[in-house]
């Protein structure tokens, strides 16, 4: 079948599904650090050369660029931002609050002007400072407060990428967003030898456009059940960049085959701004649980908070209707 006739039968509800899953692989995989310390290899990291919170993040990446292109063709620039905003900043706005509280508990120190220089800079996302002074102190990852922020930052960079291509007409062009597609990839190879955010976001850029491509073919590209068998093999022996493809569109093809799945509600985007804060707090609670053990107990004491900033904050903004300009 199709990939667009999949897209636009409901299928995208199993993506919501794989979404949330991708979001606790993240918390397992943090919890091999955040038990034994930052030099501790995470679960796949070994293997593959990436571990499985990595590859949840370009997953994450990859569902991004497929399912924002069609809302940035279909919206006005005003709505498209509108829409982007209140699904990122409230809950976050949320969870930075969680994740002082958290802090402060654990014994974090920082002035009152430091605490809110904090918040504002993490909100902004222009330079998330993963660090409160005192915070967690006797954890084995001692003061890092919430980790995996820094992936928002590079998430609205996709975005803005993203509407460039649309609003310029080229994402409209299979050869434009192939263009890109190869090139991103072919300097996955090389951003190792770039600085700062540069070098992470390239990987991540490759991903994002690779979910616009299969957006862009998606009334070409056929999913079945023995190509994403084929694409999952392939991705066990491919190196760097054609590994993170294979990888892709594997689960994607697995996910659109599987019977559907409809969720009530999404919890993906809170398991993922909480689990760090809430792990750390576990393991300040209960010094030397192992990596295992606090896998488990992470993704049950954040499922809770994943729920009530679903229902109290992420969902009734994106129900306020769009202001109007």
């Amino acid at each position: 079948m199709k990939l667009a006739v999949l897209l636009s039968t409901g299928r995208t509800s199993n993506l919501d599904v794989l979404r949330l899953g991708l979001a606790g692989c993240v918390i397992v995989s943090h919890a091999w650090p955040l038990a034994l310390g930052p030099s501790t290899a995470e679960p796949l990291a070994q293997l593959t050369g990436r571990s499985l919170g990595g590859w949840a993040v370009l997953l994450f990446f990859f569902l991004s660029g497929l399912l924002v292109t069609g809302s940035a063709e279909r919206k006005t620039m005003s709505a498209f931002w509108q829409a982007r905003a209140k699904r990122i900043f409230p809950g976050l706005g949320a969870a930075l609050l969680v994740t002082l509280a958290l802090a402060y508990a654990s014994g974090a120190v920082p002035q009152a002007d430091q605490a809110v220089v904090w918040f504002l800079r993490a909100f902004t996302l222009m330079s998330i400072e993963h660090q409160i002074p005192g915070a967690f102190a006797e954890n084995p990852y001692p003061g890092v407060v919430n980790g995996p922020l820094w992936s928002l930052f590079h998430e609205v960079a996709a975005y803005v990428l993203c509407v460039l291509l649309v609003r310029s007409g080229l994402a409209r062009h299979v050869l434009a967003v192939a263009g890109l597609t190869l090139a991103a990839g072919a300097a996955t190879w090389w951003s190792g030898y770039l600085a700062g955010r540069l070098a992470v976001f390239i990987p991540l850029l490759y991903a994002f456009l690779l979910g616009m491509a299969a957006y862009r073919l998606r009334h070409i590209i056929k999913v079945r059940p023995a190509l994403v068998a084929v694409a999952g093999l392939a991705a066990l022996g491919l190196p760097g960049a054609l590994s993170i493809g294979a990888v892709c569109l594997a689960t994607l093809g697995a996910a659109l085959c599987l019977p559907q799945i409809k969720l009530h509600a999404d919890y993906s985007y809170g398991l993922y701004i909480y689990g760090w804060p809430v792990t750390q707090f576990a393991i300040h609670l209960l010094p030397g649980t192992g990596p295992v053990a606090l896998a488990i107990l992470s993704l049950a004491a954040t499922f809770p908070f994943a729920v009530l900033s679903w229902h109290l904050v992420e969902a009734p903004m994106m129900s306020r209707r769009p202001v109007q300009v």
